[in-house]
C-alpha cells in the first residue's frame, strides 16, 4: 500500500497535471506586438495553401477557369451562343433562308416600285399616253434659257399644249403654286415631266404625287439625253410633235399649218 503513491508521483501523467515552474514564471511582454488568435492563423494558412495548390496544379486550374467561363454572370449576353444558334439555323434550313432573302431583296422592292404613283416612262410611251389619255398633260420644267434654244414639244396636233414651269430646288413651294395654277383639277391629272436630261424630273414627279396629283411620270432621257425625246423623234414620233431649235421653230409652224390645211 505504501508503494502506490510513489508510483503516481513518478508517473509522467502526474507531471502533466502540474504546471511547470517555467510556465509560471513567463509573463507576456507588453512591448511585444500582438499576435492574431490561433484559429485565424489556421484559416488564413489553409486558404493560402489551397489557392497555391490550385494555381500550381494545371488540372485544377483549368477546371476552375472552365467553371467560371461556363457560368456567365446574370444579365450578360452570351454572344457566341447566339451566333452559333443562328449558324445552325441557317445550315438546317438553307432553302427557307434563301427564299426569305430573295423576297426581301427582289420581290419587296419590285412591289414597292410598281405600286408607287410616280414612275419612269420612255419618250415613246409618254407620247402614247399623251395621245390616248385625255387627262394626261406634259410639264416642261426646263429653265427659260434652255427653252430659248430648244422649244418644248408642240402638242397642238393632239389638242393640247406643253405647260412650261421652270423648277428650282430652292423654291419648291413657289413651283408647286405655279403648277397647280396651270392645272385646274390636279386630283384627276396625269403629268409627264420633261427635263433637259434626267436631272430633276424624278424629284418633280414625286413632289407632284405628294401634293395631290393623280399620277406623275418622269421621261427617261429628258429632252436631250440618250433615248430622250430629241433622240427618237426623227424615227418614232410624227413631225408635228417634234422639238425644234429656235432657228427651226418658224419652219415647224409652217409645216404644221400645211398639215392642218391638207386635213381640211
Amino acid at each position: 500500500m505504501t508503494s502506490l503513491p510513489i508510483i503516481l508521483a513518478s508517473s509522467p501523467l502526474r507531471n502533466l497535471t502540474k504546471p511547470s515552474s517555467t510556465s509560471q514564471t513567463l509573463k507576456p511582454n507588453p512591448n511585444s506586438p500582438k499576435q492574431p488568435p490561433i484559429h485565424l492563423l489556421t484559416k488564413t494558412h489553409l486558404s493560402v495553401t489551397i489557392s497555391q495548390l490550385i494555381i500550381t496544379s494545371p488540372v485544377l486550374a483549368s477546371e476552375s477557369f472552365d467553371s467560371i467561363s461556363s457560368d456567365p454572370s446574370p444579365g450578360r449576353i452570351d454572344l457566341e451562343s447566339i451566333l452559333v444558334t443562328i449558324d445552325n439555323f441557317f445550315n438546317k434550313y438553307p432553302f427557307f433562308v434563301a427564299g426569305c432573302t430573295f423576297i426581301y431583296l427582289v420581290v419587296y422592292p419590285s412591289v414597292i416600285f410598281y405600286l408607287r404613283k410616280y414612275k419612269p416612262i420612255s419618250a415613246m410611251n409618254a407620247f402614247r399616253k399623251l395621245k390616248m389619255e385625255a387627262d394626261s398633260q406634259l410639264l416642261d420644267i426646263r429653265d427659260d434659257k434652255t427653252l430659248a434654244t430648244l422649244a418644248s414639244p408642240n402638242l397642238k396636233f393632239l389638242g393640247k399644249s406643253s405647260v412650261q414651269v421652270p423648277f428650282s430646288e430652292n423654291d419648291e413651294d413657289g413651283f408647286l403654286m405655279k403648277v397647280k395654277g396651270r392645272f385646274s383639277d390636279p386630283e384627276n391629272t396625269v403629268v409627264c415631266v420633261l427635263d433637259n436630261f434626267d436631272g430633276n424630273s424624278s424629284k418633280v414627279a414625286e413632289l407632284l404625287i405628294k401634293n395631290g396629283f393623280k399620277e406623275a411620270y418622269y421621261i427617261r432621257g429628258g429632252a436631250r439625253g440618250k433615248n430622250g425625246w430629241l433622240a427618237i423623234q426623227e424615227e418614232l414620233l410624227p413631225p408635228p410633235v417634234h422639238m425644234y431649235t429656235a432657228k427651226n421653230v418658224k419652219s415647224s409652224n409652217n409645216n404644221e399649218a400645211s398639215i392642218v390645211g391638207t386635213e381640211n
